[in-house]
């Protein structure tokens, strides 16, 4: 029939910028082993802003979310999968949605340890909340490109596991990011055929615009 044909013919919709969140900082807790856990319970975060926990953006728009998009049942905007069903995905067709996390700004923690350890906890949090109960939806693959290393060998374990479809990284690093210190991430996802995905964020330090420090929100 010519409604049949022009369901099997409709363009399908792919959103590559979806933003999971933890309904709150700790439930990234069981993803994290006992020492990560109770230095994160003892010392949070280690940024460069001033901002202790909060983010350097305008209070007016909290996490910078549209009002209705804070889950009935509770939680931060983002973090309810049946909502983000109800709401988006079911709403707007969504064949596929990839997943990009911005939480605990794993790419600008200053102890690179905690931050190898974070980032691990978020990808592993990724799968089993949200990629392995809605087949949708797509991790990435986040790593804190200022340990080289480290972010090589989340790579690679993920890659083992499957399921991730690119690797994100940051663009307000402690570099700009055609340094050579970044070069082998690049080249190891060149070798594992996984698209790079950069997202605006983090806090590198340095000034955000190639005309300085800006003086007002844009």
């Amino acid at each position: 029939s010519d409604t049949s044909s022009a369901a099997s013919t409709r363009l399908k919709v792919i959103d590559c910028d979806i933003h999971p969140s933890l309904p709150n900082r700790n439930a990234i807790l069981p993803f994290l082993s006992k020492r990560w856990q109770e230095h994160f319970l003892a010392y949070g975060d280690h940024l460069r802003p001033p901002f202790l926990g909060t983010t350097p953006y305008p209070r007016s728009s909290p996490l910078i979310a549209r009002r209705d998009a804070w889950p009935p049942t509770g939680g931060n905007p983002g973090s309810d999968l049946d909502f983000m069903r109800l709401q988006h995905l079911d709403a707007n067709g969504i064949e596929f949605g990839i997943l990009q996390v911005l939480d605990l700004f794993l790419f600008s923690q200053q102890n690179l340890e905690f931050g190898a350890a974070i980032q691990r906890a978020i990808n592993e949090w990724q799968v089993e909340c949200w990629t392995k109960p809605e087949p949708r939806l797509k991790a990435s693959i986040l790593v804190g490109q200022d340990d080289a290393p480290s972010a090589i060998a989340e790579i690679e374990r993920c890659a083992k596991v499957g399921g991730y479809v690119q690797i994100n990284v940051c663009p307000r690093a402690n570099e700009p990011l055609g340094r050579r210190r970044y070069w082998p991430i690049y080249a190891r996802a060149q070798e594992l055929g996984l698209p790079l995905g950069i997202h605006v964020g983090g806090y590198g330090g340095h000034a955000p615009t190639g005309g300085g420090w800006p003086s007002f929100y844009v």
